[in-house]
């Protein structure tokens, strides 16, 4: 039968006056939510579209869903926010804006209005001043201190630091400078018509929910714009929702923050670190979402235990993030990432004895698909496979047997033959591998990361533009050029900003260039390999042949695979 959800979800079209004037209208933010963060964007964007809507004449401007559940302390009714807040908080900052500002000359028009502006802000409730609003614990003396008394305006100008860092405060500026602009453009009144449609004109849909569980479900259902929740967030409430005694409370937000501050520093969300935990837990294909998938797993257990596990998979994820080895900086190229850092990851977190060798097999395998031209779907059930196979410490020869045979009925090292042996110039995987080889070549006291950004390019060695230089035409006839131009061996890595003339530099010229461009002073270690040709004026199709035969037979030493036209295969590095 289906469930009945009669009484689980109150939805009710409100205006922004009883959102915040209704006697039971008192909000509470929830520690697990993450702290307000609208940026100058979307403040404007808010501003720009109520008043937009009022000067079209809108009778009703929607401003989206809030979801709510509601809550009992004592005597005291209120609203736990689970979607909203940033809306919420934004409005909260314009009403106290409003207040500060424009009180007194509004109240000569309208006392009614100001009455409504105050009660946003906070109301009696049964002899005892309430705010109408409030936000997390760690945050709530501040948003008193700078906005809901009354609002701190700086009296010098913010840095822009100081602006990323004071959210309230620069909302409350944004605001301010609106509200005098539209004071100066229309006078008073216009900023009285101006609050009255945002109070009577505009609305929300409150959703009230009597359980956590439906209220987040709807949420994810929902999905609603100004995204206030990620499902880190989610999982995150469900499982502070689950404890009880405040000290277990207090030690699991801890924890979390611990997460969150190690997730910054690793520049990956927690959502994607869910994920990379997910893949491990499940060693399959997820058929459901994130938040599904884990809050089945995590039933009935302990959510302190939870969360201490999640932050041990943590601190291997950051082990691996951590790790200066020219195999982990190879895999920081591929274009998705999520396999190789779940698998990764769990090799750390189970303590798999053959990492090294296993770093190996990834980049043989990623590098290999990517350049045969096959997406990343061709190797998802393979990932899968290789997170519950190191999962299970299964022996390191056995994982390479069924690499090998997968790759093998794929016909993965044909058209990766084939593929290196075509016009190869645009190619998505070509700076990647090109970086990789030189990983190769460098000592190993003396590498670092390549960052793959817009200073590095790839740079022909035979210009396109050949045939413009007497130098080049002497060397180059027109059908070797069209064959060799685009190709592997013809092709190399350029560091810093991106000079079109110079490129199309004779020889001795390049050379020079090649000299200088990466780091100012030292050229890649595969572009210095043809400085001593280039000094000479020399730049032959035999030169790039050769090249060619090189490159080839670094990606067959880097990758353990050996490329002999139709009939490559993987063999042992060891």
């Amino acid at each position: 039968m289906p469930e009945d959800t009669t009484g689980i979800f109150i939805p009710e079209a409100k205006i922004i006056a009883k959102i915040f004037g209704d006697a039971d209208s008192y909000y509470q933010i929830p520690d697990y939510q993450r702290p307000y963060s609208w940026e100058d964007e979307q403040i404007e964007q808010l501003w720009d579209d109520l008043y937009s809507a009022m000067e079209s004449g809108d009778e009703r401007y929607f401003l989206g869903p809030m979801i709510l559940i509601r809550r009992k302390d004592g005597y005291f009714e209120y609203f736990e926010v689970v979607d909203g807040q940033q809306r919420l908080t934004t409005l909260t900052i314009l009403f106290c804006v409003l207040r500060d500002l424009y009180g007194s000359d509004l109240e000569k028009f309208d006392k009614e209005l100001v009455n409504s502006i105050q009660d946003a802000v906070k109301s009696l409730v049964k002899g005892k001043l309430r705010l109408k609003l409030i936000t997390q614990s760690n945050y709530q003396l501040k948003f008193e201190d700078d906005i809901l008394n009354n609002v701190n305006f700086p009296t010098t100008e913010l840095t822009k630091k100081q602006r990323e860092e004071e959210k309230f405060i620069n909302a409350a500026l944004i605001f301010k400078e609106k509200l005098e602009n539209l004071k100066k453009d229309g006078g008073i009144e216009t900023v009285k018509k101006f609050v009255e449609y945002i109070l009577k004109n505009v609305e929300m849909i409150t959703i009230t929910c009597t359980q956590q569980a439906y209220a987040i479900k709807l949420f994810q259902v929902l999905n609603t714009r100004g995204l206030d929740l990620t499902p880190a967030d989610l999982i995150k409430s469900y499982l502070y929702s689950n404890l009880s005694e405040d000290k277990d409370k207090s030690a699991f937000k801890s924890t979390w923050d611990q997460i969150e501050v190690l997730s910054k520093q690793m520049g990956e969300s927690i959502t994607d670190l869910l994920t990379y935990y997910e893949y491990y837990l499940l060693a399959q294909n997820p058929k459901r979402s994130l938040y599904e998938e884990l809050i089945d797993k995590f039933k009935g257990q302990d959510p302190k235990s939870v969360i201490y596990e999640f932050k041990k998979f943590v601190d291997s994820f950051n082990e691996v993030y951590q790790m200066d080895s020219k195999l982990v900086f190879s895999l920081w190229y591929l274009p998705n990432q999520i396999f190789w850092k779940a698998i990764l990851t769990t090799a750390k977190f189970v303590k798999f004895d053959d990492f090294d060798e296993l770093c190996n097999e990834l980049r043989k395998v990623y590098y290999s698909y990517w350049i045969a031209g096959y997406t990343t779907s061709k190797v998802k059930q393979l990932s899968f496979n290789l997170i519950s196979w190191v999962k299970d410490k299964k022996r390191l020869n056995d994982i390479k047997e069924e690499i090998d045979k997968k790759m093998a009925l794929d016909n993965v090292y044909k058209r990766m033959s084939e593929n290196l042996q075509n016009d190869v110039y645009g190619e998505p995987w070509l700076r990647s591998l090109l970086g990789v080889i030189e990983y190769q070549q460098t000592d190993d006291s003396k590498f670092s990361f390549i960052e793959l950004n817009n200073k590095l390019h790839v740079d022909h060695i035979l210009p396109v533009k050949w045939n413009e230089r007497e130098e080049w035409k002497k060397l180059w006839t027109e059908q070797q050029a069209t064959k060799w131009l685009h190709k592997i061996g013809n092709l190399t890595l350029l560091s810093g900003k991106k000079n079109i003339a110079q490129q199309n530099d004779p020889p001795k010229e390049k050379a020079e260039m090649y000299k200088k461009r990466h780091g100012g002073t030292t050229a890649f270690e595969i572009s210095k390999m043809i400085i001593d040709k280039l000094e000479k004026g020399i730049w032959t199709e035999k030169d790039v042949e050769e090249r060619q035969r090189w490159i080839i037979e670094q990606i067959e030493k880097i990758l353990g695979v050996k490329l002999n036209g139709g009939t490559a295969h993987a063999y042992n590095t060891a």
